[in-house]
């Protein structure tokens, strides 16, 4: 029996990429760490679609933890055919006002993480001649973001590894796409201190985010991104020299209040 893996499945883009799924009859694998949100997604999930969920509560910002997903999806012989390496988190503030260990979960989570689970079950489907990857980036991944450094560097490291994997896979029957979504709603901006209403950027939702994805993955496209206005602001970035776009990104993405918290004021 074949499954779809999703990291980070118990809220946001990732519960909507379970529930897309599964409207569309996939059997199930979702990761993160909140074990009863998981359990509560797992119970509505099965009575709606009457597909097979299975759950798995683990901290992906956790060096060891694709070796754990792995290991179980292979003593349990589950086969992973889709994988969405959704799992993300960001906090706004001052790079050196941020702890080093924020930082280093971040990186952990959008990178190490990532990588490892992409390193492991790619063979599966490689042997299969038959899989697909999404990646979730993000539009940020195109420039550098104030306030967010880490965050950008890390979305920016999925977008080039995801279009240079794909590349080599080509030829195979594996599909990898890299998502870069602009501002969503989603509990992201809980953890960032952000308000995204009070940006100067469109708040898209996460459904057409989802759907845009799993549509683009299919047809083998190597990036996605979602929403008329954000793909204006990719190819503006491209014409514009890179100092100009950081000034821009911080006067479009700054929200004063929370800028001003993070910075004690």
């Amino acid at each position: 029996m074949s499954y779809v893996l999703v990291t980070g499945a118990s809220s946001g883009i990732g519960k909507v990429f379970a529930e897309e799924y599964a409207s569309r009859g996939r059997n199930l694998i979702l990761v993160a760490r909140s074990g009863e949100k998981l359990k509560s997604a797992e119970k509505e999930l099965k009575a709606k679609h009457g597909i097979d969920v299975i759950t798995y509560p683990c901290d992906l910002s956790k060096p060891q933890s694709a070796a754990e997903v792995h290991g179980f999806c292979s003593r349990n012989r589950f086969d992973v055919d889709t994988l969405v390496n959704n799992a993300g988190f960001n906090q706004s503030g001052p790079f050196n006002r941020l702890s080093i260990e924020t930082h280093e979960q971040m990186i952990t989570l959008h990178i190490t993480t990532l990588v490892k689970l992409t390193h492991l079950f790619l063979p599966e489907m490689l042997r299969r001649n038959h899989g697909e990857i999404i990646n979730l980036s993000s539009i940020t991944a195109f420039q550098g973001v104030p306030y967010s450094a880490i965050y950008a560097a890390t979305k920016a490291f999925v977008l080039v590894f995801s279009e240079s994997l794909r590349e080599e896979v080509r030829k195979s029957g594996v599909k990898v796409t890299a998502l870069c979504p602009g501002l969503t709603e989603t509990g992201i901006f809980d953890g960032a201190g952000v308000d995204p209403h009070k940006t100067r950027l469109p708040v898209g939702r996460p459904l057409p985010v989802v759907r845009a994805a799993i549509n683009a993955v299919s047809r083998n496209q190597a990036i996605i991104v979602p929403g008329f206005i954000n793909k204006i602001l990719i190819h503006t970035g491209r014409l514009l020299p890179r100092w100009l776009m950081l000034r821009v990104g911080l006067i479009l993405s700054r929200n004063e209040e929370s800028m001003e918290k993070a910075l004690g004021k």
